[in-house]
């Protein structure tokens, strides 16, 4: 029963290393073939970018004070002010 216990253990391993084996080759295909493939420039991705960049910056400046709040004059450490 040792013997047969070994035996179907290592047919066991076996199929699980062909298994892996062919999980890397189509890994490697697809790797290849995505490679292969030409890049265009992706303008879209770069604008949405420049955007968002604006939009945070305008928010920001929108969110923040020009200058710091004298601390006699406001008890509010944080105000609201209309955007540039």
């Amino acid at each position: 029963m040792l013997g047969t216990d070994i035996a179907l253990k290592h047919q066991v391993s076996e199929a699980r290393f062909r298994d892996l084996l062919a999980e890397a080759e189509r890994q490697r295909s697809v790797a290849i073939a995505l490679d292969a493939r030409p890049r265009g420039r992706r303008a879209g991705i770069s604008e949405a970018r420049a955007a968002v960049a604006t939009l945070l910056l305008r928010a920001g400046s929108w969110l923040m004070p020009e200058e710091a709040p004298n601390a006699g004059n406001s008890p509010v450490a944080f105000e609201f002010r209309p955007g540039q």
